[in-house]
């Protein structure tokens, strides 16, 4: 069998030296080992210590693009000179909270120099791919980039490997949330997510709060880097990240103006913001109270994803 897609050994990443894997020994079974398609793929974001570098070369795929249920195989150089060792890793940044399987080969111990890598990934959810060094003693990302096509293209990654607080940590397999015990208690307070009624007022819609957040931030006369509408459940919250420092408190005063609105806060920062504009009167009386049970919980994991936080 033709294996089209190789991995350094540790001991020979320094070198740029590469040995293929094995079928029966290195290549778990749920992983092809042919990656027939070229995937054309986008850079986004990246950011390195001194002297530390990424250069993507191929990214090749079971698919023609990047979806989940796909495998793909990401080969390039790497040059490593701010430590003396880290892990190379091929990881993605998604909104899912559940178990996450890693597999060896998505990750390559290397030294200080320069070498070549190939590491094979199965997405499993759509989110933002990333090559990234961590330490190995910690487990702190210290330098990466993104890639990948489309929305799923993270060009703004709103932290900084220089902030040791905000360095993302390299993913573990999470444990699998319990439905039982303590966590009863609270699904049960927070209760199922509430339907949108069948008469939705047109300025609740995703499609009216878009309009109002656009025609909103041209009469404060901001720009809008981006702009999300959270139409999970009822009520449909609204994502916005602005342009500039102090824009949002521009934005906020023209959304006190429409009559249709009340805003009375949300989750953000002088920059970015996750928030409910559905006034309370419009939410079916008999779904209010676990409304407001689950709202401030949905503004935050709205605003966590929004910022790519998984």
């Amino acid at each position: 069998m033709k294996i089209n897609c190789i991995k350094l050994l540790p001991g020979l990443a320094a070198m740029g030296a590469a040995l293929p894997l094995l079928a029966d020994t290195n290549a778990p079974g749920n992983l092809p080992l042919d990656f027939p398609r070229a995937v054309p793929y986008e850079l986004g974001d990246s950011e390195f210590a001194q002297g530390d570098s990424i250069t993507i070369q191929e990214l090749r795929g079971t698919a023609d693009d990047i979806r989940p249920g796909g495998t793909y195989c990401v080969s390039g150089t790497y040059t490593l000179n701010s430590q003396d060792e880290a892990d190379l890793s091929f990881f993605a940044t998604t909104t899912n909270r559940a178990l996450t399987p890693i597999d060896a080969h998505q990750t390559l111990h290397v030294m200080k120099g320069t070498g070549s890598f190939r590491l094979i990934k199965q997405v499993t959810d759509e989110g933002y791919l990333h090559l990234t060094f961590y330490t190995r003693t910690t487990g702190q990302g210290f330098g990466g980039v993104y890639f990948g096509q489309g929305r799923w293209v993270l060009r703004h990654k709103q932290f900084s490997y220089r902030d040791s607080a905000s360095r993302p940590e390299k993913p573990d397999v999470r444990e699998p949330v319990s439905f039982t015990g303590p966590n009863q208690v609270l699904f049960d307070y927070l209760g199922n997510p509430v339907a949108a009624p069948a008469n939705l007022d047109a300025a609740y819609t995703k499609e009216g709060l878009t309009q109002a957040m656009r025609a909103a931030a041209q009469k404060a006369g901001i720009s809008l880097v981006k702009l999300e509408i959270d139409d999970s459940e009822f009520p449909f919250l609204v994502g916005v990240f602005c342009a500039s420092r102090g824009d949002m408190e521009k934005l906020k005063d023209q959304i006190r103006t429409i009559t249709d609105y009340n805003y009375t806060g949300g989750v953000g920062g002088n920059d970015k913001y996750a928030m409910n504009l559905v006034p309370s009167g419009a939410f079916p009386a008999e779904a209010r109270e676990r409304i407001y049970h689950r709202m401030m919980l949905r503004e935050e994991v709205f605003y966590n994803r929004m910022n790519g936080v998984p």
